[in-house]
């Protein structure tokens, strides 16, 4: 079996998570080429208020929540922190983990938010039971070691608290030898089926757990001229889309057959 046969069973299989289990130095090298690569997309000159995922968020994942107040919200990788705006008013207080030193404001709508650096190894600088709620959105792709950082997510959150996790769960093409427009060097999806254990085994009960961001979303969404992720009637086109082309799901496609089909999961779930 050659090198490439054997990456491909172990890796684009979805058998495995690349990078989940790489050394100390791999995963500073790693955090290093990601820390402002998102910044460098384009995405430092943008706002809370130029969020544009709301009715995706609400849809696959903010309206499982329980309509409760949080104490304290953590957002891993929030940037500006527009993805709380939502659920602002039942919001306290939100500190965000955020590498880049220039995606970042001083408050949300007036709310102050707190913002505080992540180590590469995936300890988080919190005392445990912190948070009553943790939102990690389209983040732990560009993360290696996912299941350490998943862990601590579960350590951090209370009992009883909540988090919302929405990632890639398709492989985003061969990582290893390309860099894609509007993708950053790193970043991969992490297979369905891995990213529930990791939360399960970081402690988290799931709710719910669906598919979303279907790859015809964003085409109909250029001929329509529209951000179908933005409004709420969009979330529920890429949702009928997403369920509509579930049977097809695989990790990694090798034809354009194969990439028909939802390329996200949003999980809600709760702390035991």
């Amino acid at each position: 079996m050659t090198a490439m046969d054997t990456f491909a069973a172990r890796y684009l299989s979805g058998d495995a998570l690349w990078g989940d289990d790489f050394t100390p130095q791999q995963i500073e090298e790693w955090f290093a080429d990601e820390r402002e690569a998102y910044a460098d997309l384009g995405s430092a000159s943008s706002c809370a208020e130029a969020y544009g995922y709301h009715g995706l968020n609400l849809q696959s994942g903010y309206r499982h929540l329980p309509g409760r107040r949080f104490a304290h919200a953590l957002g891993v990788g929030s940037a500006f922190g527009g993805e709380f705006l939502p659920l602002l008013e039942r919001i306290d207080k939100i500190t965000i983990l955020e590498p880049s030193s220039r995606l970042r404001s001083t408050d949300l709508r007036s709310v102050p938010l707190r913002y505080v650096d992540p180590s590469p190894a995936g300890d988080m600088p919190f005392e445990t039971d912190t948070f009553e709620l943790a939102v990690c959105l389209g983040v732990l792709h560009h993360i290696p070691n996912v299941t350490k950082v998943v862990q601590e997510m579960g350590r951090v959150v209370a009992p009883g608290g909540w988090v919302v996790i929405r990632e890639p769960v398709i492989s985003m093409g061969d990582w290893r030898s390309r860099q894609h427009p509007g993708l950053t060097k790193r970043e991969r999806g992490i297979p369905r089926r891995l990213l529930e254990a990791a939360v399960r085994d970081a402690g988290f009960s799931i709710q719910s757990s669906v598919f979303c961001a279907a790859t015809l979303t964003p085409r109909i969404g250029r001929v329509l001229r529209r951000n179908l992720y933005g409004t709420r009637w969009g979330a529920a086109v890429d949702r009928a889309l997403a369920v509509s082309t579930a049977w097809n799901y695989r990790y990694h496609a090798d034809n354009l057959w194969q990439k028909l089909r939802p390329s996200a999961v949003c999980i809600v779930a709760q702390r035991q």
